[in-house]
């Protein structure tokens, strides 16, 4: 009876699809936080330097 309770749960495949798609949207997830800290350091340097250009430009 077990064996037949394990066996029959190994072999149910309902909600797999579900798991699946969560997995994916992790991931894609995941890599979306990435790429937007990897943009926001790259911003605020440029940001930084535009302030220090500004800084010592002299008015025409």
């Amino acid at each position: 009876m077990i064996t037949t309770l394990v066996l029959n749960f190994l072999h149910d495949e309902r909600g797999a699809e579900s798991l699946e798609l969560g997995i994916t949207g992790a991931i894609v997830a995941g890599g979306a936080v990435a790429g937007l800290l990897t943009l926001k350091d790259k911003l605020e340097d440029k940001q930084g330097e535009l302030a220090r250009k500004l800084q010592y430009a002299s008015p025409d």
